[in-house]
Order: structure tokens, then C-alpha cells, then sequence
């Protein structure tokens, strides 16, 4: 529902605001790693994402986390460094995975689905207008759980399942060992102390997250090795 072009715009000025509104890292040497790691992904990923001009900061937060923007705008918090500890193999894999967002174009598609969900609690509120206010709750009620639970949350994790599969890829095409979003992800669990249901979740569930990626790791493996050796440079056993 939303041009490319105008999402692209209104990421920029939103993350124009971000960096003045947010703390920005002074590690020149982090920013320097986040930049040549981005670089690598997406030079990989300009078949997809064609003529993106790509922006790389790392905010000063504590979070470990990271996304990407329409129009190639990249944040990386410094908590997501640590937790990596430094390790380039599985900061790679997370911004492969927030690059992939932006190839799928899924922020679009989350906006227009949303304003999709939006346009039918219209409709529903006209047709309930000759109903009782409580009945016209209930049936609100039951549009937004309904919506939430059995069509936004589900087209979420499918979002990030395929953020996943081609996100892994795209850091083993970048000479990154695609091991390391195992390892990173084990950590993340490790972390979870509390965990909702998937069903209640925008996300997949720690566990499951691994065993797909688990379950792509050859293929990834066999791009990893392929790029190591184009790049003139030894892959990790």
C-alpha cells in the first residue's frame, strides 16, 4: 500500500532524528567493525536491494539489538557488541538478518498489513452501529485478539523465519562463519529468563530459531567456504 520511495524518505528522517535524539558511540573501533561487516552483507545483498545507499551507526545502548531501516539505514547497539564479544561472525549474523527485512521489504508490508487490520475495525464498528455498546465490545474485543493473535503475530514470525533463512546466507556469501548465529542465538536463550508461548510472540521461539537454522547449515556452510576461498583467505574448520 506504501510506495518504497516514501518509506525510504521517512526512514531517513527518522533516523536523521535518532542520532540526535539518541546516544551515539564515540568506539571508533566498533564503528569501524560494524562498517566493514555492513559493507561485506551488502555488497552481497545489492542483487536484492539495488542501488541502496547504506548507513552503518552503532548507538551507545545496553540492548542486545540491531535493525535496519528501508533505504539502507542500519543502527547496531553496543550491548549486542558485548554480547558478541566482538565476535564478527555472530554480529554478522544478526545484521544479515536485519538486511534481510529490508530485502523482503517487510517494514512495507507490516505497515500496510496494519493498515489493513485498521481499515476492518472500521468496517466492524460501522456494522455493529445499530448494536448495544456491550455487544459492540465484545465483538471489538474479539476483532483485536482475533487479528493480533490469529493473523499479525503469525505473519510476524513468518517474517522472521524468512529474515532468518536468507539473513544466514547472506553473512556465509560475506565470508562470515554462518556458525556464528548459532552460537549468538545460544546466547540470546541463554538470557531469556521468561518465555511467552510462540503463538503470543512476534518472534520464534529461541529453540526453534536454532534448530532452523540448524537445519540450513550446510548449504551456508558450503556458500561460507565458497566466498573464504574467492577472498583468497582460509575457512575456519
Amino acid at each position: 500500500m506504501i510506495s518504497d520511495e516514501y518509506l525510504a524518505n521517512q526512514s531517513s528522517r527518522q533516523f536523521s532524528e535518532m542520532k540526535k535524539s539518541q546516544a551515539v558511540s564515540r568506539n571508533t573501533s566498533d564503528l569501524q567493525m560494524i562498517r566493514r561487516i555492513g559493507e561485506r552483507i551488502a555488497q552481497v545483498a545489492k542483487v536484492d536491494l539495488p542501488g541502496t545507499r547504506w548507513e552503518f551507526v552503532v548507538f551507545d545502548k545496553a540492548e542486545p539489538n540491531a535493525f535496519a531501516m528501508p533505504g539502507g539505514k542500519v543502527g547496531v547497539n553496543s550491548g549486542l557488541i558485548t554480547l558478541a564479544n566482538g565476535n564478527e561472525d555472530e554480529i554478522a549474523a544478526v545484521m544479515g538478518h536485519e538486511i534481510a527485512h529490508v530485502a523482503f521489504r517487510h517494514g512495507n508490508k507490516r505497515m500496510s498489513q496494519a493498515m489493513g487490520i485498521a481499515l476492518g475495525g472500521v468496517i466492524l464498528n460501522t456494522a455493529m452501529r445499530d448494536k448495544s455498546k456491550s455487544d459492540r465490545a465484545l465483538a471489538g474485543g474479539a476483532y483485536g485478539i482475533g487479528s493480533t493473535v490469529g493473523v499479525a503475530l503469525p505473519f510476524s514470525r513468518t517474517q522472521e523465519r524468512e529474515a532468518d533463512h536468507r539473513g544466514l546466507f547472506y553473512s556465509a556469501m560475506a565470508g562470515f562463519d554462518p556458525r556464528g548465529a548459532i552460537s549468538f542465538w545460544k546466547k540470546m536463550q541463554s538470557r531469556s529468563k521468561r518465555r511467552m508461548p510462540q503463538f503470543l510472540s512476534t518472534h520464534p521461539n529461541p529453540g526453534n530459531r536454532i534448530e532452523f537454522l540448524q537445519s540450513n547449515m550446510n548449504r551456508a556452510l558450503a556458500l561460507y567456504r565458497q566466498a573464504k576461498i574467492a577472498r583468497g583467505e582460509k575457512p575456519n574448520p
